[in-house]
């Protein structure tokens, strides 16, 4: 049940990225988000279009999205359960609600984004415009506090805390070469 509140609240918000599925095949939709993490997730994980429709039904607990066409990027995601809490909250412009640790692989890499406005549309200073992100994964941690004292700068060469001081704040792991 909390996963169709969830979809539903979801497909709400994510109306004007309905048209990132235009065109494709669920064989294509499918081949794209399963790239996003490793086969020992992604083999077994629901597979949802950027409309929240459910595309193929998962049997472990992880959800995958395919690249939205509508970015500059090759942007798949797979995620656990408080990840899908925070985009929810994210799309919502919410306060997330997540209380565990929350997952989420993007080996294909990332579109470009600020890295201190979640809701930035447009290039920022070069410092905080976040371009050339390879394979990385993203950890959420409930208790913010324990981010004080991580970098927030983007191009330290290893993680950095992405939206600091705001409710979507979570570390970013480089796990390929910029």
């Amino acid at each position: 049940m909390r996963r169709f509140a969830l979809t539903i609240s979801l497909m709400a918000a994510l109306v004007p990225v309905a048209a990132c599925a235009q065109d494709r095949s669920p064989e294509e939709i499918i081949r794209s988000a399963v790239s996003a993490g490793p086969a020992s997730i992604s083999d077994e994980a629901a597979v949802l279009d950027w409309s929240m429709n459910e595309i193929r039904a998962g049997t472990n607990g992880w959800t995958c999205l395919p690249d939205r066409l509508d970015t500059d990027g090759d942007d798949p995601w797979c995620m656990n359960e408080p990840w899908l809490d925070f985009l929810n909250a994210y799309m919502n412009q919410t306060q997330p609600t997540y209380s565990e640790i929350g997952i989420a692989y993007m080996l294909m890499g990332d579109s470009p984004v600020s890295n201190s406005d979640p809701y930035a549309t447009e290039p920022t200073s070069a410092d905080d415009w976040v371009t050339g992100v390879a394979a990385h994964v993203m950890i959420l941690i409930p208790e913010q506090s324990y981010l004080e004292g991580v970098s927030t700068d983007h191009l330290n060469g290893g993680p950095w805390v992405m939206w600091p001081d705001t409710p979507y704040a979570h570390l970013m792991i480089p796990i390929d070469s910029r």
